[in-house]
């Protein structure tokens, strides 16, 4: 998967060698020293070489009680459109996790999920084997559920509550998804909502059958509480999230959405908080004046003469350029070259 030499590069903060990492959907994390990223390189080695061991040797793994079998290893290329959408929104393409077909018994409408884990770090998708021969099943399309599921395995160090669901539901190619899809942050809003309309069919229930009587109006305002506090909060978050994009496409409008994909919960909030151009300017200097997270993410997606001419809100009011101008040099969807900063 990755060479020893490429990790070793990546732990001494060589730029190249993270920018091509980054482009095959290894992150860095939010607060990840190079040094912590390259020894997650290598446990997620170490776990795929032992996951295929096994295979090899049994015939099957098991990962969170689910067995999947060697002989229903899905194909590369079943991934090929789910890469190219992130590709093309995000700027990576995952070509790292293995995957399987399956046919679960817990559940008649599962379409697709990922297991991953971090920091000990692993990955790997389960697919319902009805995608094995075509793209759509029921409401599902396999080219959608893995490129969502793709884009959580590549924010993986963030540790994002807020937004995550915002990213990985960009790939979807309805616009109604795109927006409300993410009103549900985690299992626990799910079961708050279910909770709520179930109280509400109890109560009605019991009024119907045995309690004339009995008052249903407050499990009616119940849910509404309920759906007036997700609507609240989806409107907060996405305006939020288009005022941060709208900012970095001061910079760059291609790939604002990629350079946004690769912030943390709290820079998207800051992103969102800046009220001019010169603002944005100096908040994205600084970042790549003492971040190396930054320093990639410039390198790909900022134009050399862009990063070079940015005013900092360091301690002397300007950073040392980020180095000369020099030839955009694109490379899929990168654009030039940086010198690597100090890794911190």
């Amino acid at each position: 998967m990755f060479t020893e030499e490429l990790i070793t590069k990546a732990a001494q903060g060589d730029v190249s060698a993270l920018v091509e990492l980054d482009r095959r959907g290894l992150l860095l994390g939010a607060t990840e020293s190079c040094e912590q990223y390259a020894e997650r390189l290598r446990r997620l080695q170490a776990n795929i070489a032992e996951m295929d061991a096994e295979l090899t040797e049994h015939g099957h793994f098991r990962v969170e009680g689910m067995k999947v079998d060697a002989a229903a290893r899905i194909q590369p290329h079943v991934f090929d459109t789910a890469r190219a959408t992130t590709e093309r929104l995000f700027g990576f393409a995952i070509d790292w996790v293995p995957g399987f077909f399956v046919n679960p018994s817990q559940s008649w409408l599962f379409g697709a999920c990922a297991f991953y884990f971090y920091p000990d770090f692993f990955a790997l998708f389960v697919v319902r084997k009805s995608f094995a021969d075509r793209e759509k099943w029921l409401i599902y399309s396999r080219r959608e559920l893995l490129a969502h599921e793709l884009c959580h395995i590549a924010r993986i160090g963030f540790g994002s509550r807020i937004f995550e669901e915002n990213f990985a539901y960009q790939t979807s190619t309805s616009g109604f998804r795109r927006v409300v899809g993410s009103v549900s942050r985690s299992p626990r809003d799910s079961q708050l909502l279910l909770g709520s309309v179930f109280l509400l069919l109890a109560a009605s229930t019991l009024q119907v059958v045995w309690l004339p009587s009995f008052w249903v109006w407050p499990f009616w305002l119940t849910l509404l509480g309920v759906l007036g506090f997700f609507a609240k909060r989806l409107l907060g978050c996405r305006r939020l999230f288009n005022r941060a994009l709208g900012n970095l496409s001061i910079l760059t409008a291609e790939h604002a959405l990629a350079m946004l994909f690769r912030c943390s919960d709290h820079e998207v909030e800051e992103l969102a908080g800046l009220r001019t151009a010169q603002q944005v300017g100096e908040w994205v200097a600084n970042r790549v004046d003492t971040s190396v997270r930054w320093r990639v993410t410039a390198t790909r997606f900022v134009a050399p003469s862009s990063v070079s001419t940015m005013p900092s809100t360091g301690s002397q009011g300007t950073i040392p350029p980020a180095g000369p101008a020099v030839p955009p040099a694109v490379v899929g969807s990168e654009i030039g070259t940086v010198p690597p900063p100090s890794c911190p």
